[in-house]
């Protein structure tokens, strides 16, 4: 069966799921990112400063100065997920899927209900062709998206359902690819989610 290689969409995230709603997203359809703008969850001042300096760096597509501004947020406020997957996906952005892997999976060390790293990560890995452990990583991940914005979840649902049908699950492709035409509102979200029903009824 043809692997799919639809492009899956890429979230920073400045807040946790609790409290989001879908006024806070930013969508750019040049380079399908997500970028939650309000950065609540970042308590220092100058660390918050930093990585809104980071976000527009990611919104011109410079992920390398992103990914300094992030780093420098790092140093002062260490261990915040939300800084860290700022580090995370401009690693990816960058070609370095590994290391990105790395940082993310300790963020769910950190914080395991950090939805938008689950969804991240989960890319990542269908990156690398390694459809398992991005199906069961967002299998986690998705027991957290009750609280998250529907955009957040319609985009861990989509991965999902893209790592299925790499799976050859045609069932769980199709199960999981309605759920997003369900929920979503999102124009280039629905656009994925009907060419992986497509492929999924296809295939069975």
């Amino acid at each position: 069966m043809k692997k799919i290689t639809y492009a899956i969409i890429l979230i920073f995230t400045l807040n946790s799921c609790k409290g989001q709603n879908d006024n806070d997203v930013k969508y750019k359809k040049d380079t399908k990112d997500v970028i939650f703008y309000r950065n609540e969850g970042i308590k220092d001042e100058d660390a918050k400063s930093l990585f809104a300096k980071g976000l527009e760096n990611v919104d011109i597509q410079n992920f390398e100065k992103a990914k300094q501004k992030f780093i420098e947020a790092d140093k002062i406020e260490n261990n915040n997920p939300i800084i860290l997957n700022g580090i995370a996906q401009a690693e990816a952005r960058l070609g370095n899927i590994e290391k990105s892997n790395q940082i993310s999976l300790n963020i769910i060390s950190i914080d395991s209900t950090y939805t938008a790293t689950y969804s991240n990560l989960g890319q990542n890995y269908l990156k690398l062709k390694d459809y398992k452990k991005a199906k069961d990583i967002l299998v986690s991940g998705l027991k957290f998206t009750n609280h998250c914005s529907l955009e957040t979840k319609s985009i861990l649902i989509l991965n999902l359902s893209i790592a299925y049908l790499n799976l050859g699950d045609c069932a769980n492709a199709l199960k999981y690819s309605d759920e997003v035409l369900k929920i979503s509102e999102n124009q280039q979200i629905i656009n994925s989610a009907e060419k992986v029903k497509k492929r999924s009824e296809d295939c069975r």
